[in-house]
């Protein structure tokens, strides 16, 4: 009898322990919100998330990446837009110069002008991103990667974008075409000056459709960046969607069931209580 009652004792603690475990495994789910807090728990899905995770920490790094050359193709966009409004400029500043009612005081005046434009070119051309580096770099531009075997450049290089064009004046770069319209309204033989500034305005014309046309080059970069941006953004919500779908707790139904262990295991507390009552102590010496 008493070794019956021993067993089902046991048998009974045995149960209300495991109760307890249950109920504390099901608190844990719920505070971190998953379902698999060891391999054991669920091998396959183990698996599968440790490697989103490791796809998901990729995504990151080429996440990270893209963000950064989209801020420097930004900056790159600001100054090539300053590059081309100085050009405008330029351009306007020539036509006034070229006007017979313009004076000898009024083109040294647009002279000055221009030569201040150079100045702006030539900062434009040396100008670096938050991090030091140069916006246009003298070599090939850097090629960040984006993505598994994707890699995109930020910008051109300085060359292809400030160096020498072919000109009525001869290969000029951008900044000695400012400085060679410049020069050609300082010239004090009238028939020398009208043909030296009629060669610097058709270079400022040339450069004004270069510089357009490195700006359509650069938008298509800038245009690509964001693309990849958003697959990559695209991607990760994917990643994750499906990792929550493996290891997120589905908090109604845990605590549904933690509180249904609670019930049992304090109807089974009660109960052993009362019936053990006068005997528990009995048995167990």
């Amino acid at each position: 009898m008493i070794i019956g009652n021993r067993h089902r004792l046991s048998a009974e603690i045995a149960r209300q322990a495991q109760l307890s475990a249950d109920i504390a495994r099901g608190q844990m789910e719920v505070s971190t919100g998953k379902r698999i807090l060891a391999p054991s728990d669920d091998a396959p899905a183990a698996a599968r998330i440790a490697a989103i995770a490791a796809t998901q920490a990729d995504q990151k790094a080429w996440a990270a990446n893209a963000e950064s050359a989209a801020a420097q193709a930004a900056q790159i966009d600001t100054a090539l837009a300053g590059v081309a409004t100085a050009f405008d400029r330029a351009s306007e500043l020539m036509v006034a110069a070229r006007s017979a009612t313009t004076n000898a005081e009024g083109r040294r005046a647009i002279a000055m002008e221009l030569r201040g434009l150079v100045t702006d070119i030539q900062t434009y051309r040396v100008e670096t991103d938050s991090r030091g580096q140069p916006l246009f770099p003298d070599s090939d531009p850097l090629q960040i990667p984006v993505g598994p075997e994707v890699r995109i450049a930020a910008t051109a290089s300085r060359d292809e974008i400030f160096g020498t064009l072919a000109t009525p004046a001869g290969s000029l770069d951008l900044a000695g075409i400012l400085s060679a319209a410049a020069d050609a309204l300082e010239l004090a033989d009238d028939a020398a000056r009208e043909t030296a500034s009629g060669q610097a305005l058709d270079a400022i014309g040339q450069a004004v459709s270069h510089v357009a046309a490195v700006r359509g080059e650069q938008g298509v970069r800038a245009a690509r960046i964001d693309l990849m941006r958003e697959r990559l953004e695209t991607a990760d919500l994917r990643l994750e969607d499906e990792r929550n779908g493996l290891e997120a707790t589905d908090i109604p139904a845990t605590i549904a069931r933690i509180n249904a262990k609670m019930l049992s295991l304090e109807a089974a507390q009660a109960s052993f209580a009362r019936i053990n009552k006068s005997t528990l102590f009995d048995l167990l010496g």
